[in-house]
């Protein structure tokens, strides 16, 4: 990624060899990746690939073992105060003060971050307004629901204004409304600012400008959703049917077929794209399945589900290197 024509590239993220270890556990094998300038990117994978760890390496939580590893030009292995004054983190598990109010806490971080008055004031009340939290600006931060919990730590993060700003699943268990205010207030800052988020909607993968995939601490994939959806080798259909579970269980049976399942009312199938007879063979096949056929089928195109099976089964013995 870079930053606009109009400035020169911003330090961003560089990382080569970042490793992590929580005792005999290895959270982060050796992560290579490098971001520049300002834009969204998101960063998904399985349970358990690292996705939190990476993000708290980032934000200067965790101490950390690599060969080149700096965010904003700043080393995460040095003094990383001056890089928690020009980043905003917001974690999964809600970290803020719970009985100070909504403005309360807004007031403490600029305090924390000695911001003028004049500026941080004006800005504070335009966030409480943009994510609906105005009319409870003295409420306990504690007795918000999460979705507007959410929203504040966001909102707090924002306050200061941060070059790289770093989420871990910010919309997680949150209702729809909040999920769209919250998206609304990313998108606007990902002119200015370098956004990482992890994230398992894939809605939200989709929308971003950048993915990194992560298994086993390590660096599967990593490119634009289109980018990436070019790279799986499938074709994708889907096949309508009167029972969709037993006409997916019958497509597993054609030679062609990588995977079929049921998902509401249709057959998702995926065709191996090297074995593929071609899509009239592949309808013509799945319309005269002998005990279940489908009533309607049609080719579809790769989405971002299919996406991340197949990221999923390469699995880490087949990384892709970073572009």
């Amino acid at each position: 990624m870079s930053a606009a024509a109009s400035a020169a590239p911003a330090p961003g993220i560089r990382l080569r060899g970042l490793r992590k270890r929580y005792g005999p556990r290895v959270a982060l094998a050796g992560v290579d990746l490098e971001l520049e300038g300002p834009g969204l990117v998101g960063v998904v994978g399985p349970d358990g690939a690292g996705k939190t760890t990476l993000l708290r390496c980032l934000a200067g939580l965790l101490e950390v073992e690599a060969d080149e590893a700096t965010v904003l030009g700043l080393a995460l292995r040095g003094d990383v105060r001056e890089l928690k004054a020009r980043i905003g983190y917001v974690p999964q598990v809600f970290g803020l003060q719970r009985e100070l109010s909504v403005a309360e806490n807004l007031a403490f971080t600029a305090r924390l971050h000695r911001l003028d008055p004049q500026a941080w004031r004006p800005r504070a009340a335009e966030l409480l307004a943009r994510t609906g939290l105005a009319p409870f600006a003295d409420r306990p931060a504690g007795a918000l629901s999460g979705g507007m919990k959410q929203k504040l730590a966001i909102s707090n993060a924002l306050l200061t204004q941060p070059e790289v700003l770093l989420l871990d699943e910010p919309t997680a268990g949150v209702d729809v409304v909040a999920r769209g205010e919250i998206w609304e207030l990313l998108e606007e800052r990902r002119a200015a600012t370098l956004i990482l988020l992890s994230t398992s909607y894939l809605e939200e993968a989709d929308a971003c400008e950048k993915l990194v995939y992560l298994d086993e601490g390590r660096v599967i994939a990593f490119g634009a959703p289109a980018e990436l959806r070019a790279g799986v080798p499938l074709e994708l259909y889907r096949a309508w049917a009167e029972d969709p579970r037993a006409t997916a269980r019958e497509a597993r049976a054609l030679p062609w077929v990588a995977s079929a399942r049921a998902s509401g009312r249709f057959v998702r199938v995926e065709v191996d794209r090297a074995r593929s007879p071609g899509a009239e063979r592949v309808l013509e096949g799945l319309r005269s399945l002998p005990g279940h056929p489908a009533s309607v089928a049609e080719p579809a195109p790769i989405d971002m589900e299919t996406t991340l099976l197949a990221l999923a089964r390469r699995g880490p013995g087949r990384r892709q290197e970073p572009r």
